[in-house]
């Protein structure tokens, strides 16, 4: 048995069910899209960010989640 036919049985008694693949169109289409997949429905939620205290002294700006650390010098933001 595959790894794959594996993971799809496992997926299958669970009652989970995989997205088909996205495929390009075969022919070409004569409207703009925004982005790869323009049928696709997107919702964006803003995020509450913080600048970096030690970034910030150098003269950077990164934004960083409360709690966590800069990935840019690693101290932590509150």
């Amino acid at each position: 048995m595959s790894a794959n036919f594996g993971r799809y049985e496992i997926l299958r008694r669970l009652g989970i069910e995989q997205l088909p693949a996205l495929v390009a169109a075969e022919e070409p289409v004569d409207e703009v899209s925004d982005g790869p997949f323009p049928n696709i429905p997107l919702t964006t939620m803003p995020v509450p960010g913080r600048r970096c205290p030690a970034c910030a002294l150098k003269g950077q700006t990164v934004w960083v989640i409360p709690g966590k650390r800069c990935p840019q010098c690693g101290t932590p933001v509150r």
